[in-house]
């Protein structure tokens, strides 16, 4: 059974997408195969090659926390993993934002053509940005908002206009570099598809609390 133990702990260790969770799994199954060797195998070979991985896979542990304690994340960064980046480590969460900029819009600024492709996708911090379909504004979009989002989804073109109304202040990046980056890195594609969610989840909560206030007006 603690060698069944020790092979079943290192089939679930490939089945993490976390690096830190794969390692900790790693480490678990060659303890297990450690005590099979002595107790049982009486192998000093196995329990020599067992050990050894055990020692490199601390030591790789102990390297990512302290890159991970030497990340610095901005107020604004902060905001956008702790509401978006669920799960991501600062490390990567960094990588990504350094991948797009943090700007500034002004009333009248467009984000998003309708009928056009999406350049950029926007994650606002302040502000507000209207929704316009056939020149009817038909949602806004304010604090904790994706703006194009659903252009990495689908990679079809804009399905409205949006357009800056109140003063924003916003992070942003460019749709191509966003698709690599889901495509390479399995953490932040996983995480960047539950924000995502969650921010769709609320902009239809938000559209059909709005439109029952219409209609009971």
């Amino acid at each position: 059974m603690v060698g069944h133990l020790s092979y079943l702990l290192l089939v679930l260790s490939m089945l993490m997408r976390s690096m830190t969770k794969l390692r900790i799994l790693v480490i678990a199954s060659a303890f297990a195969a450690i005590a099979y060797d002595v107790i049982w195998l009486k192998d000093p070979v196995g329990v020599f090659w067992e050990t050894l991985l055990v020692a490199v896979n601390i030591m790789q542990i102990a390297r990512e926390w302290y890159a991970e304690r030497r990340v610095r994340l901005t107020a604004e960064e902060e905001l956008f993993v702790s509401a978006r980046l669920r799960g991501v480590s600062k490390r990567n969460a960094k990588r990504l934002l350094n991948l797009g900029t943090w700007e500034n819009g002004v009333s009248g600024m467009v984000l998003t053509t309708e009928g056009e492709p999406v350049s950029h996708v926007v994650y606002l911090i302040s502000g507000e940005v209207e929704i316009l379909v056939s020149d009817v504004v038909v949602a806004t979009c304010g604090a904790g908002n994706f703006v194009g989002e659903m252009s990495i989804v689908g990679n079809a073109p804009a399905s409205a206009t949006a357009t800056v109304s109140r003063p924003a202040r916003f992070w942003r990046i460019e749709t191509g570099k966003l698709q690599v980056l889901q495509e390479t890195d399995p953490e932040i594609a996983g995480a960047l598809d539950v924000g995502i969610a969650k921010d769709l989840r609320n902009k239809i909560i938000s559209l059909n609390t709005s439109r029952s206030g219409e209609g009971l007006a």
